[in-house]
């Protein structure tokens, strides 16, 4: 009876199971779906987003500057094959900045800010020389000038071309900005921390104020030394101070401003660096190509400037007429030589016959404005660096005679006292056999020294006569090499005073002669 009334009970609860997981389900459903389309519109927004970034970029890029710029045009057919592969590995690129007043970038703006700079891709390590912008060079179209005059007259197809053929390169890419782009650029960065001394203080302000004219864009004085954060303006201020010291120096600060925008970028966010390039791109001139900015904002982190130098590195200043006080390499071949080193390394590069060339025209160009006193002291300083070349080179040749002949020395002599040691033992053995054969016993055993005993005493004394002998010829062999040091030493010494002699003979007297204008 239980049973039967418990049977029932056990149906209707199935059917209220049933029931309640029949209600359930479709609002399991509804919650499916609901959560489907809300995953689907966060995707499109993200897609939309990223179109439109795209587009943005896409408008940006198309708003870049592109001055004449033909790749064939630039390129240095006079480097060899061994040259071209010593670079290999190397993206080389020309920076420069110019000192507009609007937002041109092209061709009539001096470049006031001429930097080379060398990414090692397998490393990430940059390598930036900056070119004095009063040096003294060829501007790659039959004049010769400061080497910020190429970009006013050619563009930057020009001052590329020009940094090619006086520093022995072979670079085709270039960034050229002004002003405005740099302060941008900074704002967008958050500022950077610098520490101001007090020289570069009191003239830092005026500077705040005159980039604020030029560049439309708002920033405040400073009041204090010492450490500051500065913005954008301020930066650019900063980079352009020169009258407390010089040019050189000042180069320095904008490489110093420099190293602290790529520090600044390598640890900006996605959003951060999208802003950058999407600002900076409409302000600048360049030949990169899309892929090249995409390749450099996703390997910002990889990069890191170790080291950074200004050339001519050995120079010093000329009054050259009307084209002003210049910056002169000594020599110009000396000067690139240690170019190469410091941005690929390697071994010791020899220049191009049209970087000698240059450096000779270099010498009768100061004849023509500062006198034939001038011409023979810088080509003293030409002959003074070859010699010094050669000389290095005769001494290295020399140390590897003198250890040629030290060691074919050693050898004879070795050889020598290994036969004579022989010889010695051969007769010594020999001795010793005519010995044995002729000793002799009585009848009580006893041994009976006869004449073969003499022999051997004999063979003894030969055999340390000869060892003796060994060891004479191997004391006069080593004094005779002894001898040979001495007298290439004396030669070599000769040759010096000989050479600083020559040098001295032809060194000019310090009187200038009379100054030629061309004019």
């Amino acid at each position: 009876m239980e049973n039967e009334m418990q049977e029932p009970q056990r149906g209707r609860s199935r059917k209220k199971a049933e029931a309640a997981v029949a209600e359930k389900t479709p609002k399991s459903a509804k919650a499916i779906k609901r959560r489907r389309f809300i995953i689907m519109a966060v995707l499109e927004v993200f897609v939309l987003l990223a179109i439109f970034a795209y587009a943005y970029l896409l408008k940006q890029y198309s708003k870049i500057q592109r001055p004449v710029f033909e790749v064939k045009n630039v390129e240095n057919t006079e480097l060899t094959t061994d040259d071209i592969a010593k670079m290999k590995g190397y993206w080389n690129i020309a920076a420069f900045g110019v000192d507009s007043r609007d937002s041109s970038v092209g061709r009539g703006n001096n470049a006031d800010v001429i930097m080379i700079v060398s990414i090692n891709r397998e490393n990430g390590e940059i390598r930036i020389a900056s070119v004095f912008r009063d040096s003294y060079l060829s501007l790659a179209n039959g004049n010769y000038n400061k080497i910020n005059q190429a970009y006013a007259v050619g563009g930057p197809e020009l001052a590329v071309k020009a940094l090619n053929q006086n520093l022995d390169l072979n670079i085709t890419d270039y960034v050229t900005f002004n002003w405005k782009a740099v302060a941008t650029g900074i704002n967008i960065l958050g500022g950077v921390d610098i520490d101001l001394t007090q020289p570069e203080f009191k003239y830092i302000n005026s500077y705040i104020t005159e980039t604020v004219k030029g560049t439309k864009i708002g920033s405040v004085q400073l009041t204090h030394a010492g450490m500051n954060h500065l913005d954008g303006i301020q930066a650019v201020a900063y980079a352009r101070l020169r009258y407390m010291d010089n040019d050189y120096t000042r180069t320095e600060r904008q490489r110093r401003v420099l190293e602290l925008c790529v520090q600044k970028a390598k640890q900006a966010d996605p959003a951060t660096l999208s802003n950058l390039a999407g600002n900076l791109l409409s302000m600048v001139a360049t030949s990169l190509t899309w892929d090249d900015g995409m390749s450099l904002a996703t390997n910002v982190k990889k990069y890191s400037i170790v080291e950074t130098i200004g050339f001519p590195m050995d120079r010093r200043e000329i009054n050259m007429g009307f084209k002003g006080a210049c910056v002169i390499p000594n020599t110009l071949e000396k000067n690139v030589k240690d170019l190469h080193t410091f941005l690929f390394g390697g071994e010791e590069y020899t220049v191009s016959n049209q970087v000698q060339e240059i450096d000779n025209h270099i010498a009768s160009d100061i004849a023509r404005y500062r006198g034939r006193s001038e011409e023979r002291k810088y080509k003293a300083k030409m002959r003074e660096y070859n010699e010094g070349e050669e000389t290095s080179a005769a001494r290295k040749r020399n140390s590897n005679t003198e250890e040629e002949t030290t060691r074919r020395s050693r050898s004879e002599t070795e050889g020598g006292s290994s036969a004579s040691s022989k010889s010695t033992r051969e007769e010594s053995e020999s001795g010793s056999t005519r010995e044995t054969s002729a000793e002799a016993t009585d009848s009580r055993g006893n041994v009976i020294t006869g004449p073969g005993a003499k022999n051997s005493s004999a063979a003894r004394e030969s055999s340390s006569a000869a060892e003796s002998g060994a060891v004479r010829e191997s004391s006069r062999a080593a004094g005779e090499s002894s001898a040979a040091r001495e007298t290439t030493t004396v030669a070599e010494t000769g040759a010096q005073v000989t050479t600083r002699e020559a040098t001295a003979a032809a060194a000019p007297s310090e009187t200038n002669g009379p100054a030629v204008n061309e004019e």
